[in-house]
């Protein structure tokens, strides 16, 4: 049975009702999941930080049971950075354990009058009073939570301080001392504006699996695809997400310097590969169930940052604290991220922040008093690590940059053209004026400026390849997100698409659910998600003028690299994305015969 747990902080009850079966078939489970429960739940307009928001945290098929690469979870609501759809998806024992207590999904609504935390162990809920844990980082408050509970063996999502002051950074931690999170978009500070700091969930219950030899099977075929690929499960067990920033760095898409180019002179001092010696990390896994774990525990023990300590850093945040803010030294990258976990806020927002202000520090838009008294050039580490205590704690310049690229931009004449985020989310790390799909997965993405959301264009080898060719970018960027959208709605690892495959993952779900589903009708649910997003979107008033990037990607060519003079060509992009999606050109709204295969007409405006 798959239910739905609803829990109501203004009255402080909750109710336990079974999700239609139809919802399932239509949205899988998940990223899938959460879009139609919020879609369904929240009416057009309203205040992300409002007690009108929901939190919703689900699970997917394969939670509760041992698939491999499974132990993550999702969260949707609406984002208090970007004001439109947010999902965020993080790693962890949580998502078992929801399931195993009897959830597929949580829906938290309201607001609590005063600081409180929730238990759900096997079907029962208990609220707490969090007021003695407010104030404490995530990893104190993690271990504080799950000790107050009595519950040794469960596991815990939370916020920090940063949630607590409704920071629009904010994120919501799991996995305790591995500290995962939901990173993007500021979920914590939902969660803060509900005056929840955390949930403890803990479950004994039994998940079957429909064909039990299938399902051996599928695992069997994906222990042999991983053992035929010793070189990708060497590198991501050395080196994880960060395993070839030399390689992007020579491509010319490692965004430096605010994104004024993708080519970074220092990258000997950001480089894993060269750092495996210098500063040598920990390999461990980020959940249950992972046959190569990529994850690793950095730990500095010398020089002006010693003590600092980070899960990871995964490559995302040494692109953002380093070569985007011209930062050449490892350990500094490892200290300014440790500060974001210890608050609970992004990584990759904070540091593009940082970025963004040190430029419009060098362009002389906002004066040295205005940052704090810091001297924030590119390359200046030091005043990096300072800026990014300041953020977490919205002191100094975080005053004026705490709220991200666009509210800061909004505040500073003259720095728009360089403001680089869509929709108000800030870009991940790959430089698209010569990697023209990446450039519109970026521009369509359902939350903003977001690299994950789908597919990563940019990693593919038809895109390195021919990047800045026009014609085959928007089925591309369909491919890629439609892959993505299944594996985050099943949910399982993305990092691993390319050993598991649709067909695997087609296989998993069919062996845990006991369903027929054909690749086609996968291929359609994920394809009747993307559009259920983009409707998400396009109710709250966005259309066309809403995917376009940034007029430094638009309009300054590529200073350097293999594709020097390269500028991103916005409006011929959209138009393939949009024919190739089904959308119209002119709005960007999906078409009326498009919902309508996707069983969606009710959403057409």
């Amino acid at each position: 049975m798959n239910n739905l747990l609803t829990i109501d902080l203004t009255t402080r009850s909750y109710r336990t009702e079974p999700i239609p079966e139809d919802v399932l078939d239509d949205f899988l489970g998940g990223r899938g999941l959460g879009a139609y429960l919020l879609y369904k739940s929240i009416q057009r307009g309203i205040d992300p930080l409002s007690p009108e928001n929901v939190l919703i945290f689900s699970s997917g098929p394969a939670q509760g049971t041992d698939t491999y690469y499974a132990s993550r979870g999702v969260v949707n609501t609406k984002s208090p950075l970007t004001d439109i759809y947010l999902y965020s998806v993080a790693s962890g024992r949580f998502g078992h354990d929801m399931k195993k207590a009897g959830y597929t999904a949580v829906m938290v609504r309201g607001r609590s009058e005063a600081p409180t935390y929730v238990i759900i162990n096997d079907g029962e809920v208990e609220f707490r009073s969090a007021k003695p844990f407010m104030g404490l980082k995530t990893i104190e408050t993690q271990g504080a939570l799950i000790g107050d509970s009595g519950i040794p063996r469960a596991s815990c999502i939370c916020i920090g301080p940063a949630g607590e002051r409704l920071h629009r950074m904010a994120c919501v931690a799991a996995a305790e001392e591995k500290l995962r999170t939901f990173g993007r978009g500021g979920a914590g500070a939902v969660m803060g504006s509900k005056n929840l700091k955390g949930i403890v969930f803990h479950g004994s219950g039994k998940i079957p699996v429909a064909d039990p030899e299938a399902f051996k099977a599928v695992k069997k075929a994906i222990r042999e695809n991983v053992k035929n690929n010793p070189k990708w499960a060497e590198d991501q067990r050395r080196y994880g997400t960060g395993g070839d920033i030399k390689v992007l760095n020579e491509l010319g898409i490692l965004p430096s310097y605010n994104w004024q180019t993708g080519v970074f002179g220092g990258i000997k001092g950001i480089d894993l590969v060269e750092l495996e010696d210098i500063w040598p990390r920990k390999n461990v896994p980020c959940g249950p169930y992972c046959i190569n774990p990529c994850a690793h525990i950095a730990h500095i023990d010398r020089g002006p940052w010693k003590g600092s300590r980070v899960e990871g850093p995964e490559y995302e945040t040494i692109y953002i604290f380093g070569s985007n803010c011209g930062v050449d030294q490892f350990d500094a990258i490892v200290a300014a991220g440790q500060i974001c976990d210890e608050y609970g806020i992004d990584t990759m927002s904070c540091g593009a922040t940082i970025g963004f202000a040190m430029e419009c520090y060098e362009k002389g838009l906002i004066g040295k008093e205005e940052m704090g008294g810091l001297d924030l050039k590119f390359g200046n580490a030091e005043a990096m690590v300072k800026a990014a205590e300041m953020v977490a704690k919205r002191e100094g310049i975080g005053t004026i940059f705490g709220d991200g690229v666009r509210r800061a931009s909004e505040k500073i004449p003259g720095s728009d053209s360089f403001a680089m985020h869509c929709k108000g989310l800030e870009f991940g790390g790959y430089e698209c004026r010569g990697l023209w799909g990446q450039a519109l997965q970026f521009a369509l993405s359902s939350r903003g400026g977001c690299h994950h959301a789908y597919g990563l264009p940019a990693r593919s080898p038809e895109e390195v390849k021919a990047g800045t060719q026009l014609g085959e970018k928007g089925r591309l960027v369909q491919d890629l997100a439609i892959t993505r959208i299944l594996f985050d709605s099943t949910v399982m690892c993305t990092f691993t698409t390319g050993v598991v495959g649709l067909d695997n993952l087609l296989r998993f779900i069919n062996s845990i659910t006991g369903k027929n589903y054909r690749l086609d009708e996968l291929k359609k649910i994920g394809f009747r998600i993307l559009n259920l997003e983009r409707m998400f979107n396009v109710r709250e008033g966005l259309g066309r003028e809403d995917d376009y990037l940034p007029k430094r990607l638009t309009e300054d060519p590529l200073p350097d690299g293999p594709r020097k003079g390269s500028v991103v060509p916005m409006d011929d992009l959209l138009n393939e994305g949009y024919q190739a999606l089904g959308w119209d050109k002119v709005t960007g709204i999906p078409l009326k015969e498009t919902l309508e295969d996707l069983d969606l007409a009710e959403l057409c405006l």
